[in-house]
């Protein structure tokens, strides 16, 4: 019986969560009864309407990559002359065993050298851009082989994530499958490569990376919707794809649950891993600043589209494992009653030796000038493009751990009355080439920094939140020790006091004894 919906070709994508061998496809194939026939067969009162010749119906239940012979293959194959790759060799041994017969539906497997576009394989391939860029640009002669323009060397490591080539290309791996259909002549000998001997209904193919299933085209729901295809002789058939796989078993369910619990365990342990790195403590030889900076607001500019650069000056003896964040910029923030809100934040570890660490937190001269300091540069981009300086600040880190609010206020060069207009109208201003010499600069050597030379003006002021937590292995075992002290100098003293109270008391029923003896 033939049906009254046609369906349209579409590939479709499927998130495969169970195992791929457990895929189990229905192919069915009818072939179309026409309407004349139907008609004369209802006049006669019954009889047959399809065309004996070729292919009436069939239907197979395929599982995922297996090898179903059609008749071209089995004569193939049945001469082993035609076997050359190990392959073609098992093949011929299976029909030769099993004395397998040809089956109207067929497959393709992934080991077999079958491909959807034969054009492929005598037309070299030419990507859109390539052809864009041979309209765009002269054509190149003499040019290289294209693998020694380009390194297309394979980076392998055993892992499928892993499989990228050094370029912007991205390989994955898939497995494909094909289901075919002979409906050819049944008098007609088995010849490989026609379009009637090879009919292709539908491709499976599996990503392996992503757990992607894509099956072109897509399943049919129900029997009223069906995929048409017609032979060379204008017969017309009817197919159905359906899905028809079984549900996981018990053992794969539990490793299933297995895999899933070994994934999330490794997750948890590279988690605890990278934690760990974070949270451990420094060498006995090393004190650990932690700094948390908020960059908040600015206030009192002038012009629009503000943004602030800060850079971290580290002295004598102070490093860091990451040097990228010794530098940072906000984003361009607009003026709204003359303020920026920015809400940058950031933070940082640096170290400094510990036997060191005691001088930085004196109020001493070498303490300010050996502690770290945070340099600001605020600058402005309009939208005319228009860049200017708008103002410079200096800060130093606070060596006492807490949480600190600073105002910081701000200034920049002045300039005379030409700088003043070039400024206002085109923009640029006054910079300075060691951001340093804000603060105290890095080639300076001596006790007095002369900067009477600088003609300078106020700008604005910035609103700076700042965390910090500092870590000595040093200073936590003198602290542990210390709270150990006391917990057991506080416990000798209970204990003590506990038993003076027991002796006053044992005393004083002694007493209280005597007198009852002497006044009976």
């Amino acid at each position: 019986m033939s049906c009254k919906v046609e369906k349209m070709k579409i590939a479709a994508n499927y998130k495969v969560n169970e195992p791929i061998h457990n895929l189990k496809i229905r192919v069915r194939v009818a072939q179309q009864r026409s309407p004349l026939a139907e008609l004369l067969a209802e006049e006669s009162k019954g009889g047959e309407t399809r065309d004996s010749n070729f292919l009436e119906e069939e239907d197979h239940i395929f599982n995922w990559q297996e090898k179903v012979f059609g008749p071209f293959e089995i004569d193939f194959y049945a001469d082993e002359k035609n076997c050359l790759s190990d392959c073609q060799k098992e093949y011929h041994r299976r029909i030769n065993d099993e004395q397998l017969k040809g089956a109207r539906l067929y497959s393709y497997t992934e080991n077999d050298s079958y491909y959807i576009d034969n054009n492929l394989l005598t037309t070299p391939y030419r990507s859109y851009l390539s052809k864009k860029n041979q309209t765009a640009l002269p054509a190149m002669q003499n040019r290289k082989p294209f693998r020694e323009r380009y390194n297309k060397r394979v980076l392998d490591n055993k892992s499928i994530k892993a499989r990228i080539r050094s370029s912007h290309y991205f390989y994955t791996e898939r497995i494909s499958m094909h289901v075919m259909a002979d409906l050819s002549h049944r008098d007609e000998p088995a010849t490989g490569g026609s379009a009637d001997s090879e009919t292709l209904l539908c491709s499976v193919i599996y990503d392996k990376a992503r757990k992607q299933l894509t099956i072109n085209p897509d399943f049919t729901i129900d029997d009223e919707r069906h995929y048409s295809v017609i032979n060379g002789h204008g017969v017309k058939f009817n197919y159905w794809i359906e899905h028809v796989s079984a549900g996981p078993t018990l053992t794969e369910l539990q490793e299933k649950c297995e895999a899933t619990r070994r994934e999330v365990q490794q997750e948890l342990d590279y988690k605890e891993a990278e934690l760990y790195k974070e949270l451990q403590l420094p060498p006995a030889n090393l004190s650990t600043l932690f700094l948390n900076l908020d960059i908040v607001s600015a206030h009192g500019f002038s012009y629009d589209g503000l943004f602030i650069t800060y850079f971290i000056d580290l002295p004598q003896h102070w490093t860091t494992k990451q040097k990228e964040r010794l530098f940072g910029r906000t984003q361009r923030c607009l003026l709204e009653n003359k303020s920026a809100h920015f809400s940058y934040c950031t933070d940082i570890s640096l170290h400094y030796p510990s036997n060191d660490f005691q001088q930085l937190t004196d109020d001493t001269h070498i303490g300010k000038t050996l502690t770290p300091r945070l340099l600001f540069s605020v600058a402005s981009l309009d939208s005319w493009t228009r860049y200017r300086i708008e103002g410079y600040a200096a800060l130093p880190i606070p060596m006492i751990p807490g949480t600190y609010k600073f105002t910081v206020p701000t200034w920049r060069a002045k300039g005379n009355i030409i700088d003043a207009l070039r400024r206002f109208f085109v923009g640029g201003s006054y910079e300075l080439e060691d951001i340093t010499y804000c603060s105290i600069p890095m080639a300076h050597e001596g006790t007095i920094l002369d900067k009477s030379n600088l003609r300078i003006i106020s700008s604005g002021d910035i609103e700076i939140n700042m965390n910090i937590v500092i870590q000595n292995g040093i200073h936590m075992k003198h602290f542990d020790y210390e709270i150990d002290n006391s917990d057991r100098i506080r416990t000798d003293t209970l204990m003590n006091n506990v038993e003076n109270v027991l002796e006053q008391f044992k005393a004083a029923k002694e007493r209280m004894i005597r007198i009852r003896t002497i006044n009976s």
